[in-house]
């Protein structure tokens, strides 16, 4: 759906549940990860694109002091008071409400101005690691700006061509949510890449200098082409935390063989350290570490790929990263494999991978453009032929990041 017709169904369902009409609307997109696998909360460089996928918000504030939220896609609403939230049941989907809330609250040390009726609706696919957490995230965050309610700031902050500062705070502040509110370990990349993606354009970022950019895809740009395995990543849920511990067994090995000053995240170990040490290293956190710097390698190669105009290697390091992550970092499983080896057949393939935690949900492919229907026929049946299960399959494109805008005329 465009975020038109999204916006249409938000704003139809807030007047059902609350008997008026949204004064604001808010729209942000769901992301694919290109390259850099589980390297953001590791201090690392990753590369992602914003997509045409979307979370849409509508409502009003009201002079209250709850919060009171439906969403479409679960047909539940929710209230809460905006001066004691508490983390629900969870896994639960209001949870990454209130935290937005909660973690907007904390960082302007100040409660909302006022309450808010809220309706959400969105079309990014859920638990298909494509991020509809941040997604649900900076539309909430959006709306909340637009609507005129957080203390001190205002939408015209995150708009416009000085706006980069005000949505990387925004983007750190939105990533606590999801860490001290939800309670997922997550980096940086998902809230980021919501908040800045560009049309037809990949985004790079250093999860440790915040240093960032926007590297063009071509004009026009390659299709994303996201394969859902249908699996659920309900597994990816314990996995994901598992993995960020591993990774700091190597993080504490060199922290004290080194000193905290020299080493504070995995980031800071070297590959050729790595593999000086790897008979005193865990068998298995060794792994995970190696995966991870190289993975920031292939990162530095994708930017000069892309800034070369290079797709075709630039797609190479993709199935490269799927290769490292399905052998050393080990989040893969054979239904992610088999949409892999689907597509490397497929007509237009690029390079593909698993997106996001992994385990299962979706892998991520760049397809030459002309091509795209015809490779996601060719992988919907070699999948099918090989699992006896039919993957959905979203012919997509890099998109613009968060945005919002007045309903009253």
């Amino acid at each position: 759906m465009t975020p038109a017709e999204l916006e249409a169904v938000a704003v139809k369902v807030f007047a059902e549940r609350y008997g008026s009409q949204p004064s604001v609307a808010s729209c942000a997109p769901g992301r694919v990860e290109l390259l850099g696998n589980h390297t953001d909360y590791n201090g690392g460089l990753v590369m992602a694109a914003a997509i045409d996928r979307y979370t849409t918000a509508v409502g009003l504030a009201q002079p209250t002091r709850d919060g009171q939220v439906y969403a479409v896609d679960f047909d539940g609403s929710h209230q809460f008071p905006l001066a004691d939230i508490t983390r629900g049941e969870v896994g639960t989907w209001p949870n990454y409400v209130k935290g937005v809330v909660w973690a907007i609250q904390e960082a302007l040390d100040s409660e909302l101005t006022s309450g808010f009726e809220v309706a959400i609706a969105g079309d990014v696919p859920l638990g298909a690691g494509l991020s509809s957490s941040a997604s649900l995230q900076a539309a909430i965050a959006f709306f909340l700006l637009q609507a005129g309610v957080a203390p001190g700031r205002t939408v015209d902050q995150y708009v416009g061509d000085h706006s980069d500062p005000a949505r990387m705070d925004l983007a750190m502040v939105l990533r606590r949510s999801e860490n001290a509110f939800v309670g997922v370990s997550s980096g940086l990349l998902d809230q980021f890449s919501s908040l800045f993606g560009k049309a037809d354009h990949a985004l790079f970022l250093d999860c440790q200098s915040l240093e960032f950019d926007r590297l063009p895809l071509g004009d026009p740009g390659p299709a994303i082409i996201v394969c859902d395995s249908k699996t659920s990543r309900r597994l990816a849920d314990g996995m994901y935390n598992r993995r960020f511990a591993e990774c700091q067994t190597i993080v504490s090995y060199f922290r004290d063989r080194d000193g905290g000053d020299a080493v504070s995240l995995l980031r800071d170990v070297s590959l050729a350290d790595l593999e000086r040490c790897w008979d005193d290293l865990d068998p298995i956190a060794r792994k995970r570490a190696r995966h991870v710097l190289t993975e920031n390698e292939r990162v530095r190669q994708g930017v000069s790929a892309l800034k070369a105009g290079d797709l075709v290697g630039f797609g190479r390091l993709i199935s490269a990263s799927h290769a490292s992550s399905r052998d050393d970092f080990e989040n893969s499983s054979p239904a992610l494999d088999a949409l892999v080896e689907a597509a490397e057949s497929a007509p237009g393939f690029l390079g593909g991978k698993l997106s996001g935690a992994g385990w299962a949900g979706c892998t991520v492919n760049l397809v030459e453009a002309d091509k795209a229907e015809a490779f996601a026929e060719a992988v919907a049946a070699g999948y099918s032929k090989r699992l006896g299960v039919t993957p959905d399959v979203h012919i997509c494109r890099a998109a613009e990041g968060a945005s919002s805008r007045s309903l009253v005329r």
